[in-house]
């Protein structure tokens, strides 16, 4: 009976793990992408080396030289999210261009 408790609950920290690592993989590495680019664009407004107006025509450009890498599926955004998008959200604005 040991032995079926002992394999039952390595079979579960097994599957855990896995299911673990495949939902962290799917939404947090999305958020810390997303995170990082929004951030590197609030520094280039701010400092003035990029215009706020071209950052969704950036956004444009990106996901065509990426394509459809898994880096540029993490801005991929719903339509009703197209729709809300800020014109005052310098990330907003980019995820509007990955999304076109």
């Amino acid at each position: 009976m040991n032995k079926k408790l002992v394999l039952s609950v390595l079979a579960s920290l097994v599957i855990g793990g896995l299911l673990g690592y495949v939902i962290t993989d799917k939404t947090v590495t999305r958020y810390k992408v997303i995170d990082a680019t929004c951030s590197t664009l609030n520094v280039a407004v701010e400092q003035n080396m990029l215009q706020a107006a071209q950052i969704k025509e950036l956004g444009k450009l990106t996901k065509q030289k990426l394509g459809d890498n898994t880096t540029a599926a993490a801005f991929k955004i719903s339509d009703k999210m197209i729709e809300n998008a800020s014109e005052h959200s310098n990330c907003s604005q980019f995820m509007l261009g990955m999304s076109q």
